[in-house]
């Protein structure tokens, strides 16, 4: 045969089977999803920022093994180590709430709709409304079956909050992921709750009221687990710093036990959840009663974010609290006393 004639048969010959090799190429990108591990080959920052996170360290971190230890139950698990349907489970409390936890879709990944186009080597679909709803589903749900809890009680109601909020319109991405940024570090950041709540507080006599008004928060404050509220403490002290009266007051979602200490049921129990937390703004109001005049004593106050690790709703300021961060303080002067006539 020809040289020149066998170079050619070659070249087509060749140009075919590149042709077929390519075509398994692009079928197993619709269909093949990566590993937990495999991700982080091509998004290396931003596995190490989610290796920083609360979502890594879901299931692992002390306040959620302390809770978990008394209640050690499935129903938590499903949230704080979710992929034990697909590792052992030692991996999957090791690693949380993973990368397919939030973008695994059914046979590809699902991410926002920053920009278009991709050259990934999986599936890939981009939702416009991912950043939100991928939330949902650990940041808004029921009280578990047998809990005793009227059906639609909600343990958590961040997303409907989300919804009621004058930030409606933005996705929960905007504010707890920043730049895109996996490490979520403004839930437990104290300046960032700081910047979160605006105080303004005036003296009425031997009481406190303080203008509570959150800043670009689209939600309740705080928001999410039952084990998060606000304590507002007020207290009068003289001259000597002598404390001659105080009150504090809880601002949380009230959940009343299901049972008496003897064990009698309680019937209020199943009334609707007193829920008195920051939704945009709210008034509160302390009064402190001493024995005597005490117009001459100075007030202090202060604002606490606090996270309860076992909460008593009979006596609450007897619960045991893990975590607190001073959102704001302050001390209001003596009242003058009346001039003469």
């Amino acid at each position: 045969m020809d040289p020149r004639r066998l170079l050619v048969l070659l070249a087509v010959l060749l140009s075919a089977c590149g042709e077929r090799r390519a075509l398994p190429v692009r079928d197993t990108a619709a269909t093949w999803l990566p590993r937990e591990d495999e991700c982080a080959a091509c998004h290396g920052e931003i596995a190490d920022a989610w290796a920083r996170s609360r979502h890594h360290a879901a299931f692992t971190n002390a306040d959620f093994q302390r809770a978990y230890a008394r209640e050690p139950t499935p129903f938590c698990r499903e949230c704080h180590a979710p992929e034990h349907a697909r590792l052992p489970a030692s991996d999957a409390d090791a690693l949380g709430v993973g990368c397919l936890a939030c973008h695994g879709g059914p046979a590809t990944i699902v991410t926002g709709a920053a920009r278009t186009g991709s050259d990934a080597p999986h599936g890939l679909r981009r939702d416009p409304s991912f950043a939100t709803h991928a939330c949902a589903r650990c940041h808004e749900f029921d009280f578990p079956e047998g809990s005793g809890r009227a059906r639609g009680t909600m343990m958590q109601t961040t997303m409907r909050e989300h919804r009621a909020s004058a930030h409606a319109d933005r996705s929960c991405a905007d504010c707890h992921m920043p730049g895109a940024g996996h490490d979520f570090a403004s839930t437990r950041d104290p300046a960032a709750m700081q910047r979160a709540l605006a105080v303004i507080a005036r003296r009425d006599g031997d009481a406190l009221e303080l203008d509570l008004r959150t800043r670009d928060v689209g939600h309740a404050f705080p928001t999410g687990d039952l084990f998060r509220r606000l304590a507002v403490h007020a207290a009068l002290v003289d001259a000597d710093n002598r404390e001659l009266a105080r009150d504090v007051r809880y601002l949380a979602r009230h959940f009343v036990p299901r049972h008496h200490p003897d064990g009698r049921l309680r019937h209020d129990a199943n009334l609707p959840v007193a829920d008195d937390r920051v939704h945009g703004a709210a008034r509160v109001r302390l009064d402190l009663r001493t024995v005597g005049p005490a117009g001459r004593a100075e007030m202090v106050w202060r604002v606490d974010l606090e996270r309860v690790d076992a909460r008593d709703p009979d006596r609450p300021e007897t619960s045991t609290i893990t975590d607190t961060i001073r959102l704001a303080e302050g001390r209001l002067p003596p009242i003058p006393p009346a001039s003469s006539p």
